[in-house]
């Protein structure tokens, strides 16, 4: 309801000015080091880009993507990358998340978009700063925190509405990338709430299937990448985590952490293997019969969060990869994903990399004999 809507957006608007903008910020624990302007980018970026539009995604090149965009949770929204204190975890860092964010450049935000700019500068839709959804800065990424697998086919449409209508785009000849990432409040604050918590799975693929149909039908020449979220697991049952981290994932995660549930170690593993169902389901929805062979559109599972580790950088627990509220990324974490998801795009299946791994340590490249985004039928 239009009402209900202006009411919602004037009270996140009042919590935008009341926190602040966090994502100038350079100084900080949670940054990447940035690289020095005497190294140059990495890649030999003529060849990340065709001399013609291709005709065919199974022919595609990173410097071949004008518009950029973006749907999940408040992981793709970036929530508290930048946050040195509680209020800060209300603010949405999107010009730093790892999918979309494209604040500054690849030196100091090692994002998906800043790569992606060095092949193609003229590239639109990623996000430009601190905004929430509403907001212009935001752009392409349709994250909404709190977002659950069930709201992916309204984001879906509600992303090729705006794409549509912004004038920097040409609908039809543009070639377009969108990351889908959700399923962490799933299985974080829902899944225990549910009668039939096995059924959680089938639904998840359903509703995948769902929105990904609705894009291959009313966006043309879009790539996807599916990536899963990080295991929950991996944060909440994290050894030595600060004693704020343990209070604000009673909230962030109840069905993990707290009495709230009658949370044990039986119903945690039961949530596990839930969350494993739930990655098998996006790996055989990106692999579904009637996403392949397709000239204009191509689903790819990107697997490198699936065995995701914070043992980093020398450290048993590498904290600087994790926001304030150790349950979140970072702007440095963001930047190892960004940098994972990049890396992923072009290992051809079977040999994707699974987990992140310090910037620009084995950072993939377009080759003269390789120069295609990998898809399931170029490879």
């Amino acid at each position: 309801m239009g009402s209900m809507r202006s009411m919602f957006h004037a009270l996140r608007q009042w919590t935008f000015d009341f926190v602040g903008k966090t994502g100038l910020r350079t100084r900080g624990f949670f940054l990447q080091e940035k690289i020095p302007n005497e190294l140059p980018f990495p890649c030999d970026v003529t060849l990340g880009r065709s001399e013609r539009v291709p005709k065919s995604v199974h022919k595609l090149r990173p410097g071949d993507i004008n518009v950029i965009a973006a749907m999940g949770d408040s992981l793709t929204a970036a929530t508290g990358a930048a946050a040195t204190s509680v209020r800060d975890l209300y603010m949405e860092n999107r010009g730093l998340s790892w999918s979309i964010g494209g604040q500054w450049n690849w030196r100091n935000v090692t994002t998906l978009p800043n790569i992606l700019k060095e092949f193609n500068p003229k590239l639109v839709g990623y996000s430009l700063g601190d905004s929430y959804p509403f907001h212009k800065d935001s752009q392409f990424n349709m994250a909404e925190i709190g977002a659950v697998s069930y709201d992916m086919p309204f984001m879906a449409q509600s992303l090729v509405k705006r794409i549509r209508a912004d004038p920097r785009v040409d609908f039809k000849r543009d070639w377009k990338l969108v990351t889908i990432a959700v399923g962490g409040n799933d299985i974080c604050s829902f899944v225990c709430t549910m009668e039939n918590p096995e059924d959680l799975p089938a639904k998840h693929r359903l509703r995948m299937t769902r929105a990904l149909r609705y894009l291959r039908d009313n966006m043309p020449r879009t790539f996807v990448n599916l990536v899963s979220v990080p295991s929950v697991e991996t944060v909440v049952s994290m050894k030595s985590k600060p004693s704020i981290c343990n209070t604000l994932h009673h909230g962030e995660c109840s069905c993990w952490v707290g009495k709230l549930y009658n949370q044990t170690d039986e119903s945690r593993l039961r949530w596990h293997r839930i969350q494993d169902g739930m990655v098998q389901a996006e790996r055989e929805v990106a692999k579904l019969d009637e996403f392949r062979r397709l000239d204009e559109f191509a689903v790819m599972y990107q697997p490198w969060s699936t065995d995701i580790s914070l043992k980093m950088n020398g450290r048993e627990t590498d904290h600087t990869l994790l926001a304030y509220d150790c349950f979140h990324m970072s702007q440095k974490g963001n930047a190892y994903a960004g940098t994972a998801l990049w890396n992923n795009m072009l290992e051809p299946p079977g040999r994707k990399s699974t987990n992140w791994k310090p910037l620009f340590e084995n950072f993939k490249c377009p080759t003269a004999k390789v120069p295609y985004i990998f898809t399931y039928d170029n490879s």
